[in-house]
């Protein structure tokens, strides 16, 4: 088993810590998350959690993008579990909480995010948590991280969602996810991908108004499209979005 060094405190959330560490072997360093139970949590609660972590090991583990936070190390059954990645420089969030970017950025950051979940949702995997946050750059390219609440639609395992209990985040998250997330299909990520969008164009967070209404006029309908309440109405496939999204862009 590699063996770290742990060296800082890198975040904390309400199920994990990321650490910055040294390998012992090589000497390089890298990002280690550990599971942590989110406080007040019954054992089952945290049963779940646990579930839900060595999912994410799994899912994430599996799949090999230059779009996709790769997987180092890991030890799902060490107590706590832990996975090592490499440090990333910055958060998307972190871009925006900066000063507003071209729309060349915008379609840079948009094109390298839809290649990685293209690539997921080909391997049947939906993020279900796309937000500025899970997106991270790593040696001068955005990556997609944290499959804690993917669906794996290839999996035969346990469903652990709860209907009426939403899978991802308030301000980027589809409406179905409120209501069954299990059921959620790639249309799901699509919705993420446009509130993601909206961001962008307007430098200000899309809720809890959709701010569509305050982009630039050519993007306004496609927007819309993405946002449609019922999935079936939305771009069904990250190909259809990304040629929708060129047409916006070039009009």
């Amino acid at each position: 088993m590699a063996k770290f060094k742990r060296i800082s405190l890198l975040d904390t959330g309400g199920q994990g810590k990321v650490w910055k560490a040294k390998s012992i072997e090589t000497g390089h360093l890298v990002a280690l998350k550990y599971l942590t139970f989110e406080p007040g949590s019954s054992r089952d609660q945290r049963s779940t959690q646990k579930i839900r972590f060595v999912r994410e090991v799994e899912n994430q583990s599996r799949l090999s993008h230059p779009g996709i936070m790769p997987v180092l190390a890991y030890a799902t059954h060490a107590s706590p579990p832990w996975y090592a990645m490499p440090i990333a420089e910055r958060s998307l969030q972190a871009d925006l909480d900066g000063p507003k970017q071209a729309l060349a950025w915008v379609t840079l950051v948009m094109n390298e995010v839809m290649d990685a979940v293209q690539y997921s949702h080909e391997q049947g995997v939906i993020h279900r948590d796309l937000k500025p946050n899970n997106i991270l750059s790593i040696e001068g390219r955005w990556v997609v991280s944290d499959f804690g609440y993917c669906r794996n639609l290839n999996s035969q395992s346990a469903v652990i969602t709860e209907r009426q209990k939403l899978i991802g985040s308030y301000a980027y998250a589809a409406p179905e996810q409120f209501d069954d997330a299990h059921q959620a299909t790639p249309a799901a990520d699509i919705y993420s991908l446009t509130k993601i969008l909206i961001h962008f164009l307007t430098w200000k967070l899309p809720y809890p108004y959709s701010l569509v209404e305050t982009t630039p006029p050519q993007f306004q309908g496609f927007l819309r499209k993405g946002l449609a309440d019922d999935p079936r109405h939305r771009p069904q496939s990250i190909s259809e979005y990304r040629t929708e999204l060129s047409t916006a862009l070039t009009s």
